[in-house]
């Protein structure tokens, strides 16, 4: 029988995920990589003591840390990797942890602690210093003893789009920009702190595309608050895919500036999309969004090609001019019902528009204002230079139709579009006015006692317009019929009436009163057979017409 001969076996470790990269595709030429020194960790026994001297310390999933599996990530596969990047906003650290960020050379410049007793310089210390410094009596600080403090809990980590690190931001920007304003700050005025960078980046600005450019000038950006409406003070940023009108004298013709761009129903398309509606609002999982109505739209500019520059300072509120007369009189036409108006005239129809929802948070337009090249009268000079933002909410891109254009006049659809508006200028009404002024009203509190009185104009001129309807629903009073008050109609509820010395209640308080009688006549029950000494008994008399109903 064979003598068995035991043999020394090295522990083999397998790999269990192999990701062998294939042969380059050319064998290497002048590349001259020395291996020598890695042959020793390529050797089965190098990693075996590896395994048996280093014991593993980590504890982590089936996929080594490293997700494999990125169908579960939110938003990859659609172009969105914050998910497995770091946050752009790094969380608030608490104070107490600020030590940990501390560098070397700062934790070695702190010196020598006041408690380590053989760091101390050599000095002699005398009997009553011992005394003294054993009396515990005599410590300066013996005799406090700190108190016992709440632990403060950490705050909360903030994200880019929480509202709360939005208001931080904006108010670190003023602190920035404004320091002497720091002290005058409101309480609830909570911002971010300024590190270095943000001062370093406050004197130095960069450009984040080209380190090149260098700022020539400083604007604040600020909202432009009376050009809000009641609409959200929201604006539609339009792009037409050729110019609308062609240049006017070598030059771009001004008058789109001032034009009128009209929407109507489109009939053709307009069954289709309230179909698709239907159905999305009925299924939305099942069938996609319609977009935005169909529209036509229609461009109309100014009849004139020179009256855009008084056009302007007719809608110039600031201008001391704009009610001149002379100013519009020679622009003006006489329309068909006789006054004089402004001419507009078609001339561009857009059957087909796209139209992108965008978030006005983000998508803005900018108009820079130079006091310096404005009329003495402009109502920017107040603030002076300054940057005015203005929300865009839809964007519309214009395609004209060049197939259809010819066929204007022959389509029933497009008949409807009217070839020339006449218009008409007149003053606001106080209900006008309250709502043209009402997103300044909400966000601008220098405003709000003229806001105040604006809605208190508009809220009579409303009842006003609510009494004369009424009085148009009632027609004219007949003989003998006197307006009265709704006060002197609540006071005659509870009142009381006295008749040939009786006082007696309103019929609607007296349950006991008998209905009123029918069109008018006295219907007289005979309980025992004598009417008239019923009536009598009742206090009336023979005149029924002053019974109280």
């Amino acid at each position: 029988m064979a003598e068995t001969k035991g043999f020394k076996q090295d522990m083999v470790v397998s790999i269990r995920y192999r990701n062998d990269l294939p042969p380059p595709p050319m064998p290497p030429k002048f590349l001259d990589i020395d291996t020598g020194g890695l042959a020793q960790y390529l050797t089965t026994s190098y990693a075996s003591g590896l395994a048996k001297r280093e014991e593993p310390n980590i504890e982590v999933d089936a996929e080594g840390g490293m997700p494999i599996d990125m169908i579960g990530v939110p938003g990859y596969f659609l172009g969105d990797e914050s998910a497995i990047m770091a946050p752009e906003v790094q969380p608030v650290l608490d104070p107490a942890d600020q030590a940990l960020l501390m560098s070397l050379d700062q934790l070695k410049s702190q010196g020598a602690k006041n408690n380590v007793s053989f760091l101390r310089k050599t000095q002699y210390m005398t009997s009553s210093q011992m005394a003294r410094a054993s009396d515990a009596f005599m410590r300066p600080g013996a005799a406090r003893t700190p108190k016992p403090q709440a632990p403060k809990a950490p705050p909360l980590p903030v994200t880019r789009d929480d509202p709360e690190n939005i208001k931080r931001q904006i108010q670190k920007g003023f602190d920035l920009a404004y320091p002497d304003s720091i002290p005058f700050n409101p309480p609830e005025a909570k911002a971010n702190p300024i590190t270095p960078q943000d001062r370093e980046a406050w004197r130095n600005p960069v450009h984040p595309d080209n380190p090149r450019l260098k700022p020539v000038e400083f604007y604040p950006i600020i909202p432009d608050l009376e050009t809000g409406t009641d609409m959200a003070s929201n604006w539609q940023a339009l792009k037409f895919d050729k110019p609308p009108l062609p240049p006017y004298k070598g030059r771009r013709d001004d008058r789109i500036d001032v034009g009128l761009l009209m929407a109507s129903e489109n009939a053709a398309l307009m069954p289709a999309w309230r179909a698709a509606r239907e159905a999305f609002e009925r299924e939305p999982e099942k069938f996609a969004d319609p977009g935005p109505e169909p529209y036509t739209w229609s461009l109309s500019v100014p009849k004139h090609p020179d009256s855009t520059s008084r056009i302007r300072q007719l809608f110039d509120d600031s201008n001391p001019q704009k009610d001149d007369p002379a100013l519009i009189e020679p622009l003006l036409e006489e329309s068909a019902d006789g006054s004089l108006r402004l001419p507009f005239e078609r001339v561009r129809v857009y059957p087909k528009a796209t139209q992108d929802t965008v978030d006005p948070h983000r998508i803005m337009a900018l108009s820079l204002v130079d006091t310096n090249n404005l009329p003495r009268h402009s109502r920017f000079r107040k603030q002076g230079n300054a940057a005015y933002y203005y929300p865009i909410l839809e964007r519309v891109k214009m395609r004209a139709d060049r197939g259809n254009l010819s066929k204007t006049h022959h389509n029933n659809a497009e008949d409807d579009i009217p070839d020339q508006v006449m218009v008409l200028f007149k003053e606001p009404n106080a209900k006008e006015k309250r709502s043209r002024a009402e997103f300044r009203g909400d966000y601008d509190p220098s405003f709000k006692d003229e806001f105040d009185e604006l809605t208190r104009e508009a809220r009579a001129e409303e009842e006003a317009e609510h009494a004369d309807l009424i009085l148009q629903e009632q027609g004219p009073l007949h003989e003998g019929a006197q307006d009265v008050n709704m006060a002197e109609v609540g006071d005659g509820e509870t009142a009381e009436v006295s008749m040939n010395g009786i006082p007696r209640k309103d019929r609607a308080d007296d349950r006991n009163t008998p209905p009123p009688p029918m069109n008018g006549n006295a219907d007289r029950r005979d309980r025992s057979g004598d009417g008239d000494a019923e009536a009598e008994d009742d206090g009336y008399g023979e005149d029924e017409d002053m019974r109280d109903d």
